[in-house]
């Protein structure tokens, strides 16, 4: 078993800096303006069922609002798929050879 590890200083700046740039919330339509994904996807995204998305889209009574948390999630994963997007090349080349050497061991 791997020891567990005590978070530093510079741990809990990188976390209040995450903090700082999700204090918003993004609505799944804002979401889907900037990632192709499906309903189904979307759906494992958040941790919801396919008909609760579905709900979310629907007009009408059977509309569904989304939750503080889903659009805090869906705020979540734009950002972190955009500083995937946004890391350089030769520092995904260097954390994919770290991962093919940890797996060859």
């Amino acid at each position: 078993m791997i020891a567990a590890k005590t978070p530093t200083r510079r741990h809990w700046e990188l976390f209040e800096a995450y903090k700082a740039r999700i204090t918003r919330q993004m609505e799944p339509e804002e979401f889907l303006r900037h990632w192709a994904v499906s309903y189904e996807e979307l759906a494992e995204l958040c941790g919801r069922s396919k008909s609760t998305i579905a709900h979310w889209f629907s007009k009408g009574e059977h509309r569904r609002e989304p939750t503080e948390a889903d659009k805090r999630r869906l705020a979540e994963i734009h950002a972190l798929w955009s500083q995937f997007e946004n890391e350089p090349t030769h520092l995904r080349e260097i954390w994919e050879r770290k991962r093919r050497r940890k797996r060859d061991e």
